[in-house]
């Protein structure tokens, strides 16, 4: 009986071990889980670039627009050109997964963008507002990463730092060859003034020529007495700054912007020319650091 019983702990013995065998085996034959994909992005927004650069792994800038119309994207990217009228060519042989766009300027190219097959992702960037909330989508439609969360809090944590700094007033003008138009609260900058603090000495709204830019007339310049002007060059800034002292060297009703109590200041068209998404908070602090500054040109 002895002996019975150990050649039947023996049988059990084996058994356990050809289960566990066949146990391993099995789970060796599972096939491995697939790595998470990374998200191709081509974006027609120049900080949305910067934005999916912090996302790691999971997220991959591969098709941009230009900030500058004469300044090429490096060389690893796929340089689509002008925001306002990206390469469609050249976007379709990015193969994106998610284009990023404005809506504002690139709601009329939705049937041509949907038509690549990937993701479109319009989003709004007239106001800080809207600049904040687009950037949580942003994160949101790659992944939340960590990195660019923790961006986008310190931002809004600035903004609310920054928010009614100043009391000072102030025209903010966007100046392109042959002509000016005054940004209103709808344009992002003028939005931005507002936030920090500033009053806009033009309030007036007309016919748009882009969202948030008005042509004035003549008399609603005369009758603006702004503590500080903003000039945001499209083109030439020397030239663009020449045509501007010739009309506010003039008696005419442009005159009275040269007596402007902190001058006319020309921005960083790198910093000022298009919303600059998380370098939104630049942006706010030059514009305090100029109400609290003396003339300038």
């Amino acid at each position: 009986m002895l002996r019975l019983n150990r050649f039947l702990a023996q049988i059990v013995l084996i058994a356990l071990a050809v289960e566990v065998l066949l146990a391993s085996s099995a789970q060796s034959a599972e096939p491995a889980a697939a790595a998470p994909k990374t998200i191709r992005v081509a974006a027609l927004l120049p900080w949305v670039g910067d934005a999916v650069a912090l996302a790691g792994p999971d997220a991959q800038w591969v098709a941009g627009v230009r900030r500058e119309l004469h300044t090429p994207l490096p060389s690893n990217l796929i340089d689509l050109g002008n925001p306002h009228s990206p390469s469609m060519e050249r976007l379709a042989e990015a193969h994106p997964d998610l284009i990023i766009g404005d809506r504002a300027i690139h709601a009329r190219l939705a049937p041509q963008l949907e038509g690549l097959g990937a993701r479109l992702l319009l989003l709004g960037t007239d106001s800080v507002a809207e600049t904040l909330s687009s950037l949580s989508t942003l994160s949101e439609a790659i992944g939340r990463p960590k990195a660019l969360e923790a961006q986008i809090a310190a931002v809004r944590a600035r903004l609310a730092q920054l928010e009614g700094k100043t009391d000072a007033s102030v025209i903010a003008l966007f100046g392109a060859p042959g002509s000016f138009f005054v940004m209103t609260e709808r344009a992002w900058l003028g939005d931005l003034a507002r936030h920090v603090g500033f009053e806009l000495a033009i309030s007036q709204v007309g016919e748009e020529k882009f969202p948030g830019l008005v042509a004035v007339s003549d008399e609603a310049m005369a009758m603006a007495h702004p503590d500080l002007v903003l000039l945001v060059a499209h083109g030439d800034p020397s030239r663009i700054k020449a045509d501007l002292e010739r009309r506010t060297a003039s008696d005419g009703a442009w005159a009275g912007l040269a007596g402007s109590r902190l001058g006319i200041h020309i921005l960083d068209p790198q910093l000022f020319s298009a919303n600059p998404g998380l370098e939104i908070v630049r942006a706010a602090e030059a514009l305090v650091a100029l109400a609290a500054s003396g003339p300038g040109r």
